[in-house]
């Protein structure tokens, strides 16, 4: 799974370096935060698993990714009062980044949760 989450983060990041090199720096940092819970989670998840070789159970998986997505979201909230400036556009941002986040993090939780159940 850290492996999934790490490209996600990598294919953002690209989408990221495509904004500032066309000189739409708004839009790369807007879309920055959207990559914060899928390299979070994939770091945290393949420094444990494969580095430290440490087992996890749901607890520190759930942990992560809650934590991920409350900052992701705080983030979009601060990116759009500074970076957005009309309202029809604010309300647009918030409400597809709000929730391509919070839909990706239902996801990993489910994903989590039944990769842990015995077969």
């Amino acid at each position: 799974m850290a492996g999934e989450c790490l490209v996600i983060a990598l294919i953002l990041g690209v989408l990221n370096i495509g904004f500032f090199r066309a000189k739409r720096k708004n839009w790369g940092l807007a879309v920055l935060p959207l990559g914060f819970v899928p390299l979070a989670t994939g770091l945290v998840m393949y420094f444990t698993n494969i580095v430290f070789k440490v087992q996890t159970t749901f607890l520190l998986p759930m942990i992560i990714i809650f934590t991920s997505m409350v900052v992701s979201c705080i983030w979009i909230g601060i990116s759009t009062e500074i970076l957005i400036k009309t309202k029809k556009m604010r309300i647009m941002y918030v409400a597809a980044s709000v929730g391509f986040v919070f839909t990706f993090s239902l996801i990993m939780l489910i994903k989590y949760y039944f990769a842990l159940l015995p077969a």
